[in-house]
């Protein structure tokens, strides 16, 4: 019977595989490596805001050109971002055509009414249907226009918002809610965890951050509001908890369409942020909200509209 058993080779290793280690030692590695990336992307992002927070005060601060400068290459950049998303970031005359259909909206913006803005955005969006139309076994037309459209509006609602002496009052007034609405989102969804927002478009996010983020809003919303001297009534809190509910919406939204074509981040031009439109997604959407609610008041601007609503007399 000796013959007939199986020699051991001693260079053979293809049965000497390593124990695993035990479940509870991975899990702690797993949870020290999770601890690790979470300080690494906490300290980029301290970082990114205390470098970013300040110029874009200064600048919304200044004057409404120079505002409109800044809304300007912001939303150049996320339609750069846009079209690489889409798979069009090789069609040079079509970012081309994109780029200063985008740029003839900002100025037809500060110098002219929402009407004209909207009537230019509509061509640029035209012409750049057209000019995709050529390429269109390459990129999908409907998502030039969709970027075309978003972008138009990132810019012409920022850039009208501003407008007038509570241009900036108002704005400062969006861009803490959704600050605020953000940052404390992460905090709180990180710490809390609990159930997903919505599993499919963004596994990170979850209800408990959802709410923390509302709650923060409203809470930075009413602070703004006492030092624009406006009541602290049902209206702010309304107000603040649409505006604050539509920067979620807004991020859900673009994590939705980084989903639709698989990929983390839309950009790497802000550490621990990612791209410019990682970061301004929620933005876009609560300045959006905010102008619709201005504009339903009868004031010379949505910004005066804004406060009226608020209960300033």
């Amino acid at each position: 019977m000796k013959r007939f058993r199986r020699r051991t080779n001693p260079t053979d290793h293809t049965k000497q595989v390593p124990p695993r280690p035990p479940s509870r030692i991975r899990e702690r590695v797993r949870a020290l490596r999770a601890r690790f990336v979470f300080q690494r992307e906490l300290r980029l992002r301290l970082l990114s805001a205390v470098i970013l927070i300040p110029i874009v005060l200064f600048l919304t601060w200044y004057d409404e050109i120079t505002f409109g400068v800044l809304v300007l290459v912001a939303g150049l950049l996320v339609l750069h971002e846009w079209m690489r998303m889409i798979g069009a970031g090789g069609l040079t005359v079509l970012r081309a055509v994109a780029f200063i259909g985008i740029g003839a909206v900002a100025v037809a913006t500060l110098v002219q009414s929402v009407v004209f803005a909207l009537g230019t955005l509509l061509l640029a969006t035209i012409a750049a249907m057209a000019v995709a139309s050529r390429h269109r076994f390459d990129i999908a037309v409907r998502w030039v226009t969709v970027g075309m459209l978003y972008c138009g509006i990132a810019v012409i609602a920022p850039i009208e918002l501003r407008k007038g002496d509570d241009g900036f009052g108002a704005v400062i007034f969006v861009l803490l809610i959704a600050w605020a609405t953000d940052i404390f989102a992460f905090f709180v969804g990180r710490k809390i965890g609990g159930p997903r927002l919505w599993r499919r478009v963004s596994p990170s996010k979850t209800w408990s951050g959802a709410l923390g983020g509302l709650v923060a809003g409203v809470l930075f919303g009413a602070l703004v509001a006492a030092f624009l001297n406006v009541p602290l009534g049902i209206a702010t809190i309304l107000a603040a908890a649409l505006i604050a509910a539509a920067a979620e919406g807004g991020d859900l939204l673009e994590s939705a369409a980084k989903r639709r074509f698989a990929i983390k981040d839309a950009g790497s031009l802000i550490p621990g942020h990612g791209g410019v439109m990682d970061r301004v997604d929620g933005v876009i959407a609560a300045v959006f909200v905010t102008v619709l609610l201005g504009s339903a008041v009868s004031g010379e601007t949505p910004a005066s509209g804004l406060l009226m609503l608020l209960g300033r007399s």
